[in-house]
């Protein structure tokens, strides 16, 4: 087994399992883009990564063959580079290397695109192998049902705005009942001043927000 692999089993990836990461591509101009994207594991060193088609992360990987996949238990990170378009005050933004990895992160993996395909009619399959992994900071963090639920929050509350836009109400109100839940699991377990709670508190407010606009 490489030691590419070898890194991969030891960051807790393992075959079929779906993990929360932020993905880093260039858009055609050049610049670097960062956005929230479930990546899973096939084979020791290759990854799958299926962003819908009308992101700009599907479209970068269309056109560019090299990738990094950022891991982060920061909230805060996933928040900012899910609505980058929104004005989140009180969030710093993330930095990007020149190499696509994030600075903030805790590990990064350099990925290169090797096919592309569509898995369906609105989502396409990108199979990446894993070329070189860079862990920043190996010391263990102690788990937060706090940071956990609002990094889900913030998954979810993509897709809200997704649902709303395409006037599927239904499916939307659905995901805002499961906010909901997240909201009230952080605001129990996290401090009234916490990162975690400023953020399910921001998403309450983008949502008003965005039933305002697509009523």
């Amino acid at each position: 087994m490489s030691k590419t692999a070898e890194l991969l089993d030891e960051l807790g990836f393992s075959r079929g399992r779906i993990v929360e990461t932020i993905v880093t591509t260039r858009d055609s101009d050049g610049s670097p883009r960062a956005a929230p994207m479930g990546v899973t594991r096939k084979e020791p060193d290759l990854l799958e990564i299926k962003p819908f088609k009308t992101s700009a992360t599907y479209r970068n990987l269309l056109k560019n063959t090299y990738a990094c996949v950022n891991l982060t238990e920061d909230p805060a990170l996933f928040l900012v580079t899910a609505f980058k378009h929104e004005d989140l005050q009180g969030f710093e933004q993330p930095h990007i290397e020149e190499d696509l990895s994030l600075s903030q992160a805790d590990a990064s993996i350099f990925v290169e695109v090797l096919t592309g395909s569509d898995l369906s009619e609105n989502r396409g399959c990108f199979v990446c192998r894993a070329r070189s992994v860079e862990v920043r900071r190996p010391f263990p963090k102690v788990f937060s049902r706090g940071r956990a639920e609002a990094i889900e929050a913030v998954i979810h509350a993509t897709r809200v705005e997704a649902y709303l836009r395409m006037g599927r109400r239904e499916e939307a109100e659905k995901l805002i009942k499961r906010l909901d839940e997240c909201k009230g699991v952080v605001e129990r377990v996290s401090p009234p001043d916490s990162t975690e709670v400023r953020i399910v508190r921001t998403l309450e407010a983008l949502i008003r927000g965005w039933e305002e606009a697509w009523r």
